[in-house]
């Protein structure tokens, strides 16, 4: 069965030319970098509130787990642990 290249993208996968669907790789460290950066509005090293509850849903909806040390808050080592295992669906921007 063949998967369409939008199909692919909604899906988190790359489509070959051949029609193949792989998985989209983890993000790399400068992505989540650089994701991180724009993430820390105010630069204090954690995000709370507002600012992380995309960041919060996402990692719930990825079904991964993690040890996160405060309810409600993520910080750096928390954010860039879950960003390179891809808990943030980033291949969509690279692609």
């Amino acid at each position: 069965m063949e998967t369409s290249y939008e199909e692919a993208r909604h899906s988190n996968r790359h489509v070959l030319g051949l029609g193949i669907a792989i998985p989209a790789h983890a993000a790399s460290e400068i992505d989540c970098m650089v994701m991180w950066d724009k993430a820390d509005v105010n630069k204090n090293g954690t995000l709370e509130g507002k600012d992380a509850t995309a960041y919060l849903d996402a990692i719930r909806k990825s079904g991964k787990k993690y040890e996160m040390k405060t309810v409600g808050q993520l910080s750096s080592t928390e954010f860039m642990a879950a960003c390179k295992d891809d808990a943030f669906k980033i291949s969509f921007y690279r692609a």
